[in-house]
């Protein structure tokens, strides 16, 4: 495949997927995806299954259920609620279908444990750092190249982030203001390691054109809690757990519709794993 094709499928997946992420409540026919893409509905399921491991229906179905899960272990929402918010007619339908995907009707996963404990020493680190600040984020651009595999490998991760610094080199869009932000679309304790999908990501002046692995993202501004983790990236993921399950009930906190994302205020190249300072973005009403 010549570097041309391979830029364009790449341009192509991103907006699709994009899409995806966006529209899961509404219905998403192939045809939809393949006007979005700009590709014949044949060559597009083809070339989505080649890139991405599997079919379009697959992929759409598999991302609304673990939305569900997710939604069932962190949310008191009903099941026509949950049903609703990610794409199913009625809790009929979406029991049925998370059954035969988890093998188990939503009310047992929704008493499951799926959370592992988080250790004695993570736990109090992170329960110090649920004093966020409350700010107002205004809407931004990002440019960003997509990650498929188990949060933080260091291999996958190393060599997108090295594409990416690459690319805005390229284009002279580095500056010092620019910002290096995460955006994590996936539950690892829901998820499968290999399926989660991770965006890496600079912020831009104006909003780029999509160029093969690169896409761009518009953020709509809003109103955040701003927890700072201090510490390896490996600690973020218990922060966000005590977020979600102590931070967010106690102070009776309502998420609103928005992008979380991670900051990241320093790199590994620049300072131990001990002293990197982390940023987390949490949209609220």
């Amino acid at each position: 495949m010549s570097t041309i094709t391979e830029k364009a499928h790449q341009k192509s997946l991103n907006r699709a997927i994009d899409y995806i992420n966006a529209n899961l409540k509404a219905p998403i026919p192939l045809e939809t995806l393949a006007k979005v893409s700009n590709i014949s509905k044949y060559h597009f399921h083809r070339i989505f299954k080649a890139h991405i491991g599997e079919s379009v229906q697959s992929y759409i179905s598999r991302i609304r259920l673990e939305r569900a899960a997710q939604q069932l272990q962190i949310t008191d929402k009903s099941l026509t609620k949950i049903a609703l918010a990610v794409g199913y007619g009625s809790q009929q339908s979406l029991s049925k279908a998370f059954k035969k995907h988890f093998g188990m009707a939503p009310s047992q996963f929704r008493d499951m444990e799926v959370y592992r404990p988080i250790p004695g020493d993570q736990r109090q680190r992170a329960v110090h750092e649920l004093e966020p600040g409350i700010g107002i984020v205004q809407s931004f651009h990002l440019v960003y190249t997509r990650i498929i595999a188990k949060y933080g490998s260091s291999g996958e991760y190393d060599r997108a982030w090295y594409r990416l610094l690459e690319y805005a080199r390229k284009k002279d869009i580095l500056n010092d203001g620019t910002e290096y932000l995460g955006l994590s679309f996936d539950d690892p304790a829901i998820t499968q390691d290999e399926k989660c999908r991770f965006y890496a990501c600079m912020t831009t002046a104006v909003l780029l054109k999509p160029e093969g692995e690169f896409g761009s993202l518009s953020v709509e501004g809003g109103k955040y809690a701003i927890f700072t983790h201090k510490g390896p990236y490996s600690g973020l993921f218990p922060l966000y757990q005590t977020i979600c399950f102590d931070w967010i009930p106690q102070n009776d906190v309502k998420l609103r519709k928005g992008v979380s994302f991670e900051k990241y205020l320093n790199s590994p190249d620049e300072v131990p794993p001990e002293d990197l300072i982390t940023e987390i973005y949490i949209p609220i009403q």
